[in-house]
C-alpha cells in the first residue's frame, strides 16, 4: 500500500495542501504479519525442513497502512474487525504502541484474525500460510462498523479504503462510503488487493471459511449502485448491455467481449422469464432465468449482472447511469427507446454489429427442424 499512496495523485495532491496533522481514516482488512526465519537443515525428504530462529510480528494490510501514515504525522482513525485471539490481541497492542487508537477496532468472538505467516531463510521466501476468516462480517457487526464511519466521516480529511475482498469492505459499508462522500466530499482512495501473492496457501479451522469468490450476480439494484460508485471513484468506466441471452453462442460472446473493451467494468441486464415471455412468446425461454446468468457469469468479460422484470432497462440506465450504453447494430438511436434516459444525464450509447447467422431463433429453427450445421 506503501508505494501505491506515494504514486497516487490524489494522495500527493492531499499531502501538497499541508494541513498540520490531517486525520485520515483508514478502512479495511486488519492483518498481522507474522515471519519466521530460519535455516534449512539437511534431510532426505523433498520437503524442506526449516530450523526457525527468529520470529516478528508486525501489523499487515490495512493495519500496515494506517502504521505508514502514522508514521508521517497524520491522525490516523483506524476501521477494522479482528478475532478474539492472541493475534488480535498482539496486533491491537502493536498499533497502540504506535499511537493509533484501536477505538474502532472491532473483536469478534465468531471470527479469527487475518494472520500471513511467511517462511524464509535467507532473503528467500518459501511459503506463505494464510488464516483468518474470509467470509463477511455479520450483520451487527457491520452496522455497528457503518454508524462508527458515518460519526468519524464529516471531521476527517481524507479517507483510504483497503479491500482485499475478505469480508470486511462489504457492499453496505461501500454504499455507505459513496452516500458519506456525496455529502461531504474528501480525498477517497481506493487499494483493492483482490489477488492472494504466489506460494500463498489458505487455512482456516472452520469448515464454514473459504477463499473470497466473485459474485457477479447483484440481485439487488441498490448493491450494484454502490459497487458502480466505488469503481467510478477510481476513476473507472461502467458500460451496461442488456438482453435475453436465451442461448448463449458464439455471437453473445463475441458481442461481450466488445462491449467489455469499450471501458473497464461490463455490466449486463438480463430478461426475467415473464419479460422474455412478454417480448418473445410462450414458449420462450428455452433456459430459466438462473440457467441463463450461471453461463453469463461464467464468461471472463462480464463483471456484474442483475436481472430485470420491465421490458426495457430504462430504469436500471437511469439509476446506474452507465457511461456507456451498448446495443446491437439492428437498432440506430432513433429506434432505441433507451435514448433519452442515456442522453438525459450525457451518457454515450455505442452500437456493435452482430455476427452474421449467428442467433439463438436460428439455433432453435435449426433443432426443430433436426438441422446439425
Amino acid at each position: 500500500m506503501k508505494p501505491d499512496l506515494e504514486m497516487s495523485e490524489e494522495w500527493s495532491a492531499f499531502l501538497a495542501k499541508g494541513i498540520a496533522h490531517p486525520k485520515v481514516i483508514v478502512i479495511g482488512e486488519a492483518m498481522l504479519d507474522c515471519y519466521l526465519q530460519g535455516e534449512t537443515l539437511g534431510s532426505l525428504s523433498p520437503v524442506p525442513i526449516v530450523k526457525v530462529n527468529h520470529r516478528k510480528q508486525i501489523p499487515g494490510g490495512a493495519a500496515d497502512t494506517a502504521f505508514y501514515l502514522k508514521s508521517l504525522g497524520t491522525q490516523v482513525i483506524f476501521f477494522s474487525v479482528i478475532g478474539e485471539d492472541w493475534e488480535g490481541n498482539l496486533l491491537r497492542q502493536t498499533l497502540e504502541e504506535s499511537g493509533i487508537t484501536t477505538s474502532y477496532l472491532l473483536a469478534d468472538t465468531t471470527r479469527q484474525t487475518l494472520t500471513k505467516q511467511k517462511v524464509m531463510v535467507g532473503s528467500q521466501l518459501l511459503m506463505t500460510m494464510n488464516s483468518g476468516s474470509t467470509d463477511a462480517i455479520d450483520p451487527y457487526t457491520e452496522k455497528t462498523l457503518i454508524n462508527q464511519l458515518k460519526d468519524c466521516f464529516a471531521q476527517s480529511h481524507a479517507v483510504i479504503v483497503c479491500n482485499y475482498g475478505y469480508g470486511i469492505v462489504t457492499q453496505g459499508v461501500m454504499q455507505t462510503l459513496a452516500q458519506l462522500q456525496h455529502s461531504f466530499p474528501h480525498v477517497l482512495i481506493f487499494d483493492e488487493k483482490g489477488t492472494r501473492e504466489a506460494g500463498e496457501v489458505m487455512t482456516s479451522s472452520s469448515p464454514h471459511s473459504s477463499l473470497p469468490t466473485s459474485n457477479k450476480h447483484i440481485p439487488d439494484l441498490d448493491q450494484l449502485l454502490a459497487l458502480v460508485t466505488s469503481y467510478r471513484m477510481t476513476g473507472r468506466k461502467i458500460v451496461f448491455t442488456n438482453g435475453c441471452f436465451d442461448i448463449l453462442h458464439a455471437g453473445h460472446v463475441s458481442y461481450l467481449q466488445r462491449a467489455k473493451a469499450l471501458g473497464d467494468i461490463l455490466i449486463i441486464g438480463v430478461n426475467s422469464d415473464n419479460s422474455i415471455r412478454r417480448l418473445k412468446g410462450p414458449t420462450r425461454p428455452i433456459n430459466p432465468l438462473e440457467d441463463r446468468i450461471q453461463v453469463l457469469a461464467a464468461l471472463g468479460c462480464v463483471d456484474h449482472l442483475i436481472a430485470f422484470e420491465e421490458d426495457s432497462p430504462s430504469h436500471l440506465i437511469r439509476k446506474l447511469r452507465p457511461d456507456i450504453y451498448v446495443k446491437g447494430g439492428d437498432y440506430t438511436k432513433e429506434t432505441l427507446p433507451e435514448t433519452p434516459v442515456v442522453e438525459e444525464y450525457g451518457g454515450e450509447i455505442a452500437f456493435l454489429p452482430f455476427v452474421e447467422n449467428r442467433s439463438t431463433t436460428k439455433i432453435i429453427e435449426r433443432i426443430l427442424q433436426g438441422e446439425n450445421k
